[in-house]
């Protein structure tokens, strides 16, 4: 009985706290998966007149189904061997990609996918897990602790030959942009020299105290205090759940245990003669017994209640709203610009405010000096997110190679800036000029012998 009293303390405890911090009018509650296909995500056939195809997979990532679509370049004719038959096909190398802050695969991704794969590579893009296709709950759990599990699990799934054998696992590129342009740098720095054949780092996130700083002098302290709050408020909300889910299952274990004997004993009170029979050590036993079963038939609903549902904040908002990124009315629109029409998995534009406390910890930048692959960094001159000259000083601190075929050695690194805002880069002029920077950048060091040639203009529409 005592170990019961204590849990029912502790959960009454976590109520309390919950029911004394009430619901924030700028942040939502729940998240609804919408598990039906988009047309975003249907399959691409030599039929379709691409120089490609697109499928669905999928991969593991900590016991959970990421969802990811893999571009394979259709195989060039192979000149006729001595027999007549065609000689072996090559292999494909393999760029791995995933989006930002929030964000999915069909906002925006295809347009550089479509443009690496007429190029001869093959792409795989994925969700990362509780986003889009992928599995997982709550749903729209943005971390980089979680975020860099599934870029190494992706990886993994790579190199280990998950694709098939027509995919080359040595030579294998990382594209990353925005969030997961830090992403990118920091699992590449994990690798061995020479397992990574190239990395592109686009207007990377790459200091989270310094964008904290930033953050605190355009919001000003209260507001950034207030985003403090909405984290803790979350992760206040998750405790007390987790709490009584591990209540719930000690006491289907005890339950199981005392279930049998339960069953055969007369009810307390039917039979006035139960008691001295068992005495009180006994009747103390069945009532611990049946007040677990009560609780049993309790738990499951108390588990739903509202006041237990994740707390969701914007991602994206105008100036002065509770958001992650506080935009202008024209940022926001170029925000939206490159999203289809239906979003995988129900997608809005909110993630688990627990976010927020996690964030100015991750400064990706401190693992640049240690990426051994040629890395690609595009910038945006105008970008207030994520700066210009951060991104000059990340490529400064690339090491640097003595494979010059000049003699000495040279930076692994190069930059190509752009002029223009964060989102304004994923769209019109700026876009073409990135893209084809990139996969001149990414055939370079993939594919130095291939022919292939595709006009990355004509590749920019989805």
């Amino acid at each position: 009985m005592a170990s019961l009293g204590l849990l029912l303390a502790l959960a009454a405890l976590s109520l309390a706290l919950l029911l004394a911090v009430p619901p924030h009018h700028e942040l939502s509650y729940g998240f609804q998966r919408n598990t039906t296909a988009t047309a975003a995500s249907l399959p691409i056939t030599p039929a379709d007149g691409l120089p490609y195809t697109r499928r669905n997979i999928h991969f593991d990532s900590h016991g959970t189904t990421c969802d990811a679509w893999l571009y394979t370049p259709l195989p060039p004719e192979q000149p006729a061997g001595a027999d007549g038959s065609g000689g072996p096909a090559a292999q494909f190398p393999v760029v791995i990609m995933a989006h930002g802050l929030g964000a999915q695969k069909e906002m925006g991704l295809h347009r550089f996918a479509d443009a690496f794969a007429g190029a001869g590579l093959a792409v795989m893009v994925f969700d990362y897990r509780t986003f889009g296709g992928s599995d997982g709950e709550p749903r729209h759990w943005a971390s980089p602790r979680r975020h860099l599990d599934d870029w190494r699990a992706a990886l993994r799934f790579v190199k280990s030959g998950g694709l098939g054998p027509e995919y080359d696992t040595q030579k294998v590129g990382l594209w990353g942009t925005s969030y997961a342009g830090g992403h990118v740098l920091v699992v590449a720095s994990e690798q061995a020299p020479g397992s990574l054949a190239a990395v592109v780092s686009m207007i990377p996130h790459l200091d989270g105290v310094e964008a904290s700083k930033a953050s605190v002098r355009r919001r000003g302290l209260a507001a950034s205090l207030r985003l403090l709050g909405a984290g803790i408020h979350d992760r206040l909300r998750a405790a007390a759940s987790d709490l009584l889910q591990r209540i719930a299952a000690w006491l289907h274990a005890q339950s199981a245990s005392q279930g049998a004997m339960l069953d055969q004993a007369p009810p307390y009170g039917r039979n006035v003669s139960t008691v001295g029979r068992t005495g009180l050590k006994g009747l103390v036993s069945e009532v611990d017994g049946r007040l677990r079963q009560a609780l049993l038939a309790l738990l499951p609903p108390v588990s739903s209640w509202p006041v237990l549902e994740p707390a969701y904040i914007k991602v994206v908002g105008l100036v002065g709203e509770l958001a992650i990124m506080q935009l202008s009315p024209v940022q926001l629109m170029a925000y939206f610009a490159k999203h289809p029409t239906e979003y995988e998995g129900g997608w809005r534009p909110v993630i688990l405010s627990r976010f927020t406390l996690e964030t100015s910890s991750y400064s990706p930048i401190k693992s640049v000096p240690r990426v051994t692959a040629p890395v690609m960094f595009i910038s945006a001159l105008r970008d207030q997110l994520c700066p210009a000259e951060q991104v000059r000083k990340a490529a400064e601190l690339l090491p640097t190679s003595n494979n010059n075929s000049r003699g000495g050695s040279s930076s692994r690194g190069e930059l190509v800036e752009l002029d223009c805002t964060h989102f304004d880069a994923y769209l019109g002029e700026h876009l073409v000029a990135a893209t084809e920077s990139m996969v001149q950048f990414l055939r370079r060091h993939m594919q130095p012998s291939a022919e292939v040639s595709v006009p990355v203009s004509d590749a920019m529409s989805e």
